[in-house]
C-alpha cells in the first residue's frame, strides 16, 4: 500500500524545506502534520523525507500519506514573486529575504511587532503553559475572565449565510484568539490566519494543534500580505482596528487600503466579510451617555454610515454588497437581520412579540417598525457583518 502511495521515482522531489520541519516543496506546511502537532520527521517515525508531487500537481506528504491539493501559497508582498525557501528563509529571487520560518509558522514581520487583545508579557505566558499543558488549561489560568468568550465560537455563526461548499479556503485576518478560525475549521477544508504579532499566530497554532483544525497561521502585515493571488474563497475581517474616520463624507484611507489589497488573493466570485461595531447605532448612543465617551470593543472596527461602507467597498473594487445587522452582536451573530429588506425587519419586530410584553415592549416594537420603514434601522444597527463580492 505505501509503495503505491509513493509512485514512481521519477515523481519523488527533495523537500524544499528545512530538515525537521514538516512543509512540502514549496515551503508550505503540511496540515495533517501540523494538526497533529508533528514539528520534525524524527517525530513522526519515517526514515524518509521525501515529498511526492503527482503530475496533476497534487502535492503529497510521504510523512502522512496525505494529498494536499490546496495549502498556503505565498508570494513576495513587494513585487509579487514566488518565493523559495532556503535554511530558514523566505526568499524573493528579486527583493531578497522576505520572512523566516520562526518555530514552524511563515514570519514576514519584525519579532517585536504585536497587536493583540492582551498584553505582550501575557501573550508570553499563555504560550508557556499552553505549550506544556494545552491552550485551555493555558486561557484558564492566564486570562480566566475571558477564557469563557475565547471558547465561544458562535461568533463565527455569520458563516451560515456563506455560500460556499465544504472544500472552500478561507482567509481569516486578526483573529487574535483563533476562536473564529477553528470555528470555521469545521465547515471549511483550509483556514489561514493572519495575524501581525507572532506570539498571537503562535497561540492560534497551538489551539489548531491541539483541536485538530485545519489552520495554518501567518506572521504578517495587514498592508503588505505575502500571499500569491486567488486562492481564497473567502475572508473574514472581524478583529480588523478600523481607524476613526478625520470627519464626516471623508474615506478611511486604511481600511479602503486593506480591502483593495485582499481582493487580488480572493478568486473570482470571491468575497470579503467585514464585521463593524456602528459608532452611530442605537445601542453605542445609549451607553454614550452613560459612559460620556465611545471605546471600541474587542478591537473591532468602528462605521459611520452603512452607505459610507458601500462606497468603501465600491472603490476598493468589489461589486453587490449586502449588509446584516447582527441582533445579539458580533460576538454571537446568530441572528442575521438583511437590512436592505423592509419586509423582513418588521417580520422579525412581529415573531419577537414586543407587543405582548407591556406598554414599554410594545413602544419599541413600533419604534423598530418605523425604523425598518424609514430606512433608520440600516443606519443605526449597532453591529452590521458586510458580505461584498469581488468583480
Amino acid at each position: 500500500m505505501r509503495d503505491s502511495v509513493r509512485g514512481t521515482s521519477d515523481q519523488r522531489r527533495k523537500p524544499a524545506g528545512i530538515p525537521g520541519d514538516p512543509r512540502l516543496t514549496d515551503g508550505s506546511v503540511c496540515p495533517t502534520l501540523a494538526r497533529k502537532g508533528l514539528r520534525s520527521y524524527k517525530q513522526a517515525n519515517s526514515p524518509s523525507t521525501d515529498f511526492l508531487r503527482a503530475p496533476q500537481g497534487v502535492v503529497r506528504c510521504e510523512l502522512c500519506l496525505s494529498e494536499v491539493s490546496e495549502h498556503t501559497r505565498f508570494a513576495c508582498a513587494k513585487c509579487h514573486g514566488p518565493l523559495s525557501v532556503l535554511r530558514q528563509e523566505l526568499v524573493c529571487s528579486s527583493c531578497g529575504v522576505a520572512g523566516r520560518y520562526i518555530g514552524g509558522i511563515p514570519c514576514f514581520t519584525g519579532l517585536g511587532s504585536y497587536r493583540g487583545e492582551t498584553s505582550p508579557g501575557r501573550i508570553l505566558e499563555i504560550n508557556r503553559v499552553a505549550c506544556q499543558r494545552g491552550w485551555q488549561a493555558a486561557i484558564d489560568q492566564i486570562v480566566p475572565a475571558e477564557a469563557a468568550r475565547i471558547r465561544d465560537e458562535r461568533q463565527a455563526d455569520f458563516r451560515h449565510v456563506f455560500d460556499l461548499p465544504p472544500d472552500s479556503a478561507i482567509l481569516d485576518l486578526a483573529d487574535h484568539w483563533g476562536t473564529i478560525a477553528m470555528a470555521l475549521g469545521r465547515v471549511f477544508s483550509r483556514v489561514t490566519v493572519v495575524e501581525e504579532g507572532l506570539e498571537q499566530a503562535r497561540f492560534i497554532g497551538l489551539r489548531a494543534r491541539d483541536t485538530g483544525a485545519p489552520v495554518e497561521t501567518v506572521c504578517a502585515d495587514f498592508l503588505h500580505l505575502p500571499l500569491a493571488p486567488e486562492q481564497f474563497d473567502a475572508a473574514v475581517l472581524n478583529g480588523i482596528d478600523g481607524p476613526e474616520s478625520p470627519a464626516p463624507g471623508e474615506t478611511p484611507e486604511v481600511l479602503l487600503r486593506l480591502l483593495h489589497s485582499i481582493r487580488e488573493f480572493l478568486k473570482p466570485r470571491g468575497f470579503v466579510c467585514l464585521g463593524v461595531e456602528n459608532r452611530l447605532g442605537w445601542r453605542e448612543l445609549e451607553s454614550s451617555f452613560a459612559r460620556h465617551a465611545a471605546r471600541p470593543v474587542h478591537g473591532r472596527a468602528r462605521s459611520r454610515s452603512l452607505s459610507e461602507y458601500q462606497r468603501i467597498f465600491r472603490a476598493a473594487g468589489y461589486g453587490p454588497v449586502r449588509a446584516f445587522h447582527a441582533w445579539n452582536g458580533l460576538d454571537d451573530p446568530g441572528v442575521l437581520l438583511p437590512l436592505e429588506s423592509t419586509g423582513a425587519l418588521a417580520h422579525f419586530v412581529d415573531s419577537r412579540g414586543f407587543g405582548a410584553r407591556g406598554w414599554g415592549s410594545r413602544i419599541y416594537g413600533s419604534a423598530l417598525r418605523a425604523a425598518a420603514r424609514w430606512g433608520l434601522w440600516a443606519r443605526c444597527a449597532p453591529a452590521v457583518i458586510f458580505l461584498a463580492e469581488k468583480t
